[in-house]
């Protein structure tokens, strides 16, 4: 499964340090994609392994909750 979360205002340089880190260890995470140009975070995950309400937790923690996110998708 893949969440793209789009126009993140809180994605700095820092806050994607701490996604990439906090997202490196995840199992079930197979791929993290951050652009910081256009504050945009990709993730593909198997939901076998780990499920959205952990990816959400992890995202807050890292400085990107939901709730400040303008547009996010499931494909």
């Amino acid at each position: 499964m893949e969440f793209k979360a789009l126009h993140i205002p809180t994605l700095t340089e820092e806050v994607a340090t701490k996604l990439e880190a906090r997202f490196r260890c995840l199992p079930g995470v197979e791929q993290l994609t951050i652009t910081l140009e256009t504050q945009e975070v990709d993730i593909v995950f198997d939901e076998d392994q780990v499920g959205f309400q952990t990816l959400a937790q992890e995202l807050e923690k890292a400085g990107c909750p939901l709730r400040g996110i303008s547009a996010a998708l499931f494909i």
